[in-house]
């Protein structure tokens, strides 16, 4: 009876060790969750602030377009036929 209960005590005390191993290799969850959810959480910040960069570049890039929309029309001829006759000399010279 003796031997059956020095025995008992000693898959006790193994069973007690084996579950003190696995909780300190298999750490709390809930520490590496939080990390992971700040992670995505600044991940989602930054690709926010891209878009909203692209969309400013975007914005500004309109803007240009339409300033340059606003110079008369006769202008933008002129500067064509301008274009169009420097062209033209350098291929006459050679």
């Amino acid at each position: 009876m003796e031997k059956e209960r020095i025995a008992h005590e000693e898959e006790e005390k193994e069973r007690a060790e084996r579950m003190k191993k696995i909780k300190e290799q298999f750490t709390d969850p809930n520490s590496q969750w939080e990390k992971d959810k700040t992670d995505i959480q600044n991940e989602a910040m930054r690709e926010k602030a891209r878009e909203k960069a692209k969309a400013e570049a975007a914005a500004k890039e309109a803007e240009f377009g339409k300033e340059s929309e606003s110079t008369p029309i006769e202008a933008k001829r002129e500067s064509k036929v301008e274009s169009k006759a420097h062209a033209k000399v350098p291929a006459k010279a050679q």
